[in-house]
């Protein structure tokens, strides 16, 4: 599992395809749900957490289609 670290949090891609996101200064844990959910139809398809330009993706790579799919989280809040 790769943790991926933006604005002072980590944050993990759970085998649900959720996110779990732990803010380290505050103690605070958050999950967020994802239009990626687990179905055989994401089972062929190579999904990961990543950082990019300060900001925190999700990609998708279909591998039958060699599509890909990103998801960028512009901004949000941990409360």
């Amino acid at each position: 599992m790769i943790e991926v670290s933006i604005n002072g949090s980590l944050h993990w891609l759970t085998w649900k395809r959720n996110i779990f996101t732990s803010d380290v200064k505050k103690w605070e844990l958050l999950l967020v749900s994802t239009f990626f959910t687990t179905s055989k139809s994401n089972d062929i398809n190579d999904i990961r957490l990543v950082e990019y330009k300060e900001k925190l993706n999700i990609t998708c790579i279909d591998k039958e289609s060699d599509f890909k799919k990103v998801w960028i989280m512009k901004s949000y809040n941990i409360r």
